[in-house]
């Protein structure tokens, strides 16, 4: 039996969001270094971007007035008396019926307040004219277009993207403020299990339901202490739990979170600390269970690879998520895709189904692998994403169109 009652997805993710340790610590690291780190604080620009009034394409810097009636009939003519390239400005300041050849991102000179673009001008020698009017401001990217002064760019407990150390180098701040990774320790128990096949026996199988959850630790911004694997015994799993308490944030177990004889997780947790819940209502995965022993937050995964895979991408990661003190959750792509058939699934359980996509006639098709089959390693592997059936529905029908979470990249090629 389940030491506790089978709760939904969404009860779980708020008892493991109120319940995990949030990490108070920081550093101040180099913006290179701080891909996808959490920010501690809110970042500031000290400067405009950009700094200075600049032209939007090419042509000629003048003072809108003077443009005033220009046509194709009647061209206004204007005095060239300069030019202002990238890096190269102008200094001087523009008067009336003159005009400076600017380049794109080029600084429009003091006194111009548009720029004609080459098209509607036309110059010889000296002299440019002018084919059409322009408004003030026009094709100009004024002072702070981008960024202003003081303006809050980056906000505490946002992960930092490529984009954002771009940002970062433009308004000159080198180093940011980041929450410390947290430590998660790992270990799958079971005596069955062998860590390669070179160690293989009769009876005995290769443990490999660990390695999704560390890389998914990983991706999800945390550093791993592995423990290995440890035996159907109380003692050692208590042992190892908590000698790994005294230095990580979390641990996390797999295996032996059902209900057989050998099911110890959910016992040690209830005898030696705090049991939050025991089984989820989700398929696959239901033996989920969580606790906490010495303070520190405690992850009972199933031991099947898909049902580890799927408490790995709902329970685990709310928890990384709210240890980082993430402002938002980790957003996992998403695509539509049409469903090649029907699939069923049973109310009050959130059904988590295996698809492969396809493309054919630039739309994309879901076409299901597998619901069941929690120990069926190949179906993820085969698979490119995830269709979560909600618990109020019994299944999805044959062409309706829904949302695949992607597990992988690389798909779209139409397949024989």
């Amino acid at each position: 039996m389940y030491l506790c009652r089978p709760i939904r997805l969404r009860e779980a993710l708020r008892i493991i969001s109120e319940e995990a340790n949030r990490i108070t610590d920081t550093e101040n690291i180099p913006i290179r270094a701080a891909l996808q780190r959490v920010l501690a604080e809110d970042v500031r620009s000290a400067r405009d971007i950009p700094p200075f009034d600049r032209a939007a394409m090419d042509g000629y810097a003048v003072r809108s007035a003077d443009t005033l009636g220009a046509s194709n009939e009647e061209p206004i003519s204007l005095k060239i008396v300069g030019e202002s390239d990238v890096g190269a400005p102008y200094t001087k300041n523009i008067s009336g019926g003159e005009a400076v050849y600017v380049h794109t991102g080029a600084m429009i000179p003091r006194g111009a307040d548009a720029v004609v673009p080459i098209e509607y001008a036309k110059s010889y020698g000296e002299k440019v004219y002018i084919f059409r009017s322009v408004p003030s401001g026009q094709n100009v990217s004024k002072k702070g277009e981008d960024v202003k002064k003081g303006e809050i760019i980056l906000r505490k407990g946002r992960p930092i993207e490529p984009y954002d150390i771009a940002m970062l180098k433009k308004i000159g701040i080198p180093k940011i403020r980041v929450y410390r990774k947290p430590l998660v320790s790992i270990f799958a128990i079971g005596n069955e299990l062998v860590e390669s096949i070179e160690q293989l026996s009769e009876g005995k199988i290769v443990e490999c339901s660990r390695e999704i959850i560390m890389g998914l630790a990983k991706q999800y911004g945390c550093d791993i202490k592995d423990l290995g694997i440890v035996p159907d015994e109380e003692e050692k799993i208590i042992s190892t739990i908590k000698n790994a308490t005294k230095s990580s944030d979390m641990v996390i177990t797999i295996g032996g979170t059902s209900i057989g004889k050998h099911d110890l997780i959910p016992k040690i947790i209830q005898r030696h600390g705090k049991l939050l819940f025991h089984g989820v209502s989700i398929q696959p995965g239901k033996p989920i269970c969580a606790g906490k022993i010495d303070e520190k937050l405690i992850l009972g995964i199933p031991g099947p690879p898909v049902a580890t895979y799927i408490a790995g991408i709902t329970v685990m990661k709310k928890a990384i998520e709210s240890m980082l003190n993430y402002s938002r959750e980790i957003v996992i792509p998403k695509i539509k895709a049409e469903l090649t058939r029907k699939i069923w699934s049973r109310p009050g359980v959130r059904t988590f189904v295996r698809v492969k996509i396809e493309e054919r006639d630039s739309r994309y098709y879901a076409i299901p692998i597998m619901i069941t089959g929690s120990g069926v390693l190949s179906s993820l592997v085969r698979s490119d994403g995830i269709i979560e059936i909600p618990e109020e529905l019994e299944g999805i029908e044959e062409g309706t169109t829904v949302e695949v979470k992607l597990i992988r990249y690389t798909f779209g090629a139409k397949r024989s």
